[in-house]
């Protein structure tokens, strides 16, 4: 059994984060300082003068940094004529299963993963999709994480090419791209042009149908098989929260 991290750093990446965490690191010595004064004590009753190394992070942002998971209520307040479920409302089965990885590699930057790309991935590797497949889209740019193009340039999925997957039951689909739509400047330049269907429209099919969806995977191309892996991606608890961070793994036998 091998395990494969398909997650990405949760850094103040400014190339990743439009609105990048501040992570601080304060070590032992430091934090001795500090926590003697907050108790009372001297920074020498700790042994050695060290006490516990902390990170203090300064997130002016949502939980939707780094590996993450979208829930329903993210796409919109209703999904299929109910209120949307929230991340800590998701069951934990969701988050793990059978992975599936379709190779969008070829797509051009910019551009929309349509119904066609997703059946001619599964057509190319023999594989039909069965309910409860955790669907993995692999354009490989993740790889410009720390680039400009990253934010810039991604393909993204097309709403008709996720409902296509819904319908074949799947609910948890992931992406190694920023989002898991087209960039925004893409979909703005679109609307501009005076298509306004063009904003999110991947995301919003989760309003029509319930779905779910990880962004920012990474290193897809490490898994040496496209099917037949587990995937665990178990979301963090946030009440009432519209994302949670992963850490999402490929496990192959």
């Amino acid at each position: 059994m091998k395990f494969y991290d398909l997650s990405v750093y949760w850094e103040g990446n400014p190339f990743a984060e439009p609105w990048p965490p501040k992570v601080e690191f304060s070590d032992s010595a430091q934090e001795a300082v500090k926590l003697a004064d907050k108790l009372g004590i001297n920074p020498s009753d700790f042994q050695d003068g060290l006490a516990l190394a902390v990170e203090n992070v300064n997130a002016q942002v949502f939980t939707h940094i780094g590996t993450h998971c979208d829930a329903p209520i993210h796409f919109g307040p209703i999904t299929e004529g109910k209120p949307s479920r929230t991340i800590d409302e998701l069951p934990l089965e969701e988050f793990y299963g059978n992975g599936v990885i379709l190779d969008m590699r070829h797509k051009e930057p910019r551009s929309g993963i349509t119904v066609e790309d997703v059946q001619k991935a599964l057509a190319d590797m023999e594989y039909t999709i069965k309910p409860k497949d955790i669907v993995l889209i692999m354009t490989s740019f993740d790889k410009h994480i720390y680039t400009e193009s990253y934010l810039r340039d991604q393909p993204g999925m097309t709403g008709e090419a996720t409902e296509w997957l819904i319908d074949q039951g799947v609910k948890l689909m992931g992406i190694d791209t920023y989002t898991f739509d087209r960039p925004f400047g893409a979909m703005v330049a679109d609307v501009k042009a005076g298509n306004k269907s063009a904003l999110f429209p991947a995301h919003f099919i989760g309003r029509k149908k319930e779905y779910f969806h990880i962004e920012k995977l990474a290193n897809l191309d490490k898994v040496p098989v496209k099917h037949g892996f587990t995937f665990s991606a178990f979301p963090i608890k946030v009440k009432g929260g519209t994302a949670g961070s992963v850490r999402a793994v490929a496990i192959v036998e």
